[in-house]
This record gives C-alpha cells, structure tokens and sequence, in this order.
C-alpha cells in the first residue's frame, strides 16, 4: 500500500506557512542550461579568487555536532511529512497490523500534533566560514549593484551558537551554518467507518533538502482580512552535493526576499478578486504564487550566476548547472521555472525584473 494524499495543515491558530527554499537533492537530468553571456560585474576591482571555496564544498558533509536553532513550534512541514509517508511505505508489515487491527482492507488517515524545530551543524573550520562568508557578501554586493535593489540585509554571519538572538525590526539577519536538519514528532491516527482509531507517534529528524529558507506565515486578522508576516532571518548552509547549488544561494535567497512584497500583493489582490475567506481556499491560490517566485527567481538566477561567477572562479561544468536544474523540475513548486528561465532570457533580467516589481500579475501570465 502506498500512502499518499493532500497534504494536512497541522499549525495551531489562524495562520499557515509557507517556505521558498533551493533543494539540494540531485537528480536525472531533464533539460540542458546553455549560458552565452560577456562583460563582468559593474565593478571592475581586482576580485577574490573563491577556487579554495569550491574544493571545500566538494568535502563530504559534516553532520556533527548539532545545535538547536529554535524551540519546537506546532507547524506542517512537507519535508517531514513525505519522510513519514516514506518510514511507513517502507514499513508494510505495520501497515498491514494496523489493516488487522481496524477490520479494514483500506485505511484512512489524518495527522496530528507536528511539531518541529530547525538543528544546524556550524561551520568550525575557520577558513571554509571565512571564504564563504565572504563570498557571500561579495556576491550579493554584484547582485546589488546589477539589479539596483536595495540591501535587504542586517548582518550575514556564521553561525556558531544555539538559538541566536535575532533583533526585531527593518532588516533580514543572514546565517551561514555547515549542514541543517529538522527534528520532529507527530501523530498518524488510522481510523475505519466506525471511527475506531490506532494513533502511531512517529519521532526523528530528517537530514534537510533544503540549502536555503526564508518563511512567510499568512495569518488572518480579527476582521476576517489577510495579513503577511516574514521572519527577519534567513538561514543558507555552505554544503551541498553540487557546489554549484551552495554557491547560488546567497544570490536565489537574496531575491527571493528582495521580491516577496511583491508576490505577496499579487496574492492579497488575488485573495480580494475571488472573494477567498478562509486559509483552506487561499491555499492552492498562495501555491500558485510560490510557483510564480520560483519562475522568476529562477530565471534571474539563471541570467546572472554566470556573470557573477565569472569575477570569482573559472567557468564551472555545465553539467553541475543542469544538475541543480534538474533536482527542482522534479517538485511541482517549480513548474514554472524552465519557462520562468525563458521568459527572463527573452525579456532581459532587467526588464523582467521590473515587470514583476510592477506588474507580477503580467508576468505569471507569460509564465503559464
């Protein structure tokens, strides 16, 4: 039996949150990258040769000593869901105890009570967290210069200590950290026509597929209106199995926040023009607008990592480009990105970047 279905918002009160991330996970290649571009950066200066950096990402992952990042939070998160769904696919004979138990040939499901929080492995040897630090700084100052957005930016620092303090206000604190995973508990209730129930507790920690996050909860306010709330951290590990897809997160990460007003009015106007009034319906609406990001922040990425690449390294191998292209088409959150890459080669980064400042909704009509 294979265990499957929609999955089932677990977080407690008026609010669902949602993650743009840049997966690590390699997979079979579906499309070939092909870069033609000239001309550097706007600054012409002598840059820092980041060679060392990519001979330090090709080391195999560290996955010790773990640090608590937060506190548990009651919240869904699909990373956890789909390794549960996987521990009990890989687990028949349970399955089959739980058919036996319940009189029934097919189960039906709900889950309950997730809660997690983020681990993180720190960067301790001084000069990979020195190198892609700096790197990161100086990518984002290119980024910067190139697309003339403003610096979103409190502080970028590695991250050496549990739960940091994390200043509220105007401003997003960065933190680079070696590795990240998610430590979590949840309860699967299996249930037949007569409501009889078998609850299974699953408890683990998931080894994280993703490089790169910055959340935004949508809540609803007392009047029954939408509200957006992003968190004023962003979180990148430095490791990954392509170097290439560590080495892009400063830059994808940068204009996922530089550009998440944006997509969130696209939503709000969405959310009022189809008179939504509950998180259930502004579920597949939200989803819709994740895919649209993606797109355009996939194309831009697409368009400048080369540029920016080229001050600091030799041409890396395309095929690490296309591999890291190839993990995101297998979700759904990136059914957008080829044409997303497309649609931003044929307009030009600048001209797509300010067509969906001003107009998102344009744009993610060229999209689909």
């Amino acid at each position: 039996m294979i265990l499957c279905g929609n999955f089932i918002e677990s977080r407690m009160g008026k609010s669902m949150t949602y993650h743009w991330y840049s997966a690590k996970s390699v997979l079979s290649i579906i499309f070939i990258a092909v870069f033609s571009y000239s001309g550097h950066c706007a600054n012409a200066e002598l840059k820092t040769d980041y060679s060392r950096l990519v001979e330090l990402i090709k080391i195999e992952d560290k996955q010790q000593p773990l640090h608590v990042f937060n506190d548990f939070e009651n919240d869904f998160d699909e990373e956890i869901h789909r390794a549960a769904l996987d521990h009990f696919n890989n687990h028949p004979d349970l399955i089959q105890n739980i058919k036996t138990d319940l009189g029934e040939k097919s189960l039906r499901w709900r889950l309950t009570n997730l809660e997690y929080r983020v681990l993180f492995v720190p960067e301790k040897r001084s000069e990979y967290a020195a190198l892609y630090e700096s790197y990161c700084q100086d990518v984002i100052n290119d980024l910067l210069v190139m697309t003339n957005l403003e610096n979103p930016f409190k502080d970028i620092r590695t991250l050496t200590r549990e739960k940091p303090d994390i200043a509220k206000g105007a401003g997003v604190d960065a933190f680079l950290v070696h590795n990240l995973v998610k430590e979590f508990s949840g309860t699967y209730i299996f249930f037949n026509q007569k409501q009889k129930k078998v609850k299974i507790q699953l408890e683990g920690r998931v080894l994280s597929g993703e490089v790169g996050f910055y959340s935004t909860d949508l809540t609803i306010r007392e009047d029954g209106s939408f509200e957006f709330v992003n968190d004023n951290y962003t979180i990148w590990q430095n490791s990954a199995k392509n170097p290439y897809t560590a080495l892009m997160v400063p830059v994808e990460e940068t204009l996922h926040i530089a550009l998440r007003e944006h997509t969130q009015q696209a939503i709000l106007e969405s959310l009022e023009k189809e008179a939504v009034q509950g998180l259930k319906g502004a579920r597949k609406i939200i989803e819709d607008w994740v895919s649209v990001e993606e797109g355009i922040v996939g194309g831009l990425v697409h368009s400048l990592m080369p540029r920016i690449l080229d001050n600091y390294l030799d041409p890396l191998p395309t095929v690490l480009v296309e591999k890291d292209l190839a993990a995101k088409s297998q979700s759904i959150k990136y059914r957008y990105l080829k044409r997303g890459i497309e649609v931003v080669v044929d307009l030009g980064y600048q001209k797509a970047l300010h067509l969906y400042k001003t107009d998102p909704i344009r744009f993610r009509d060229m999209l689909i």
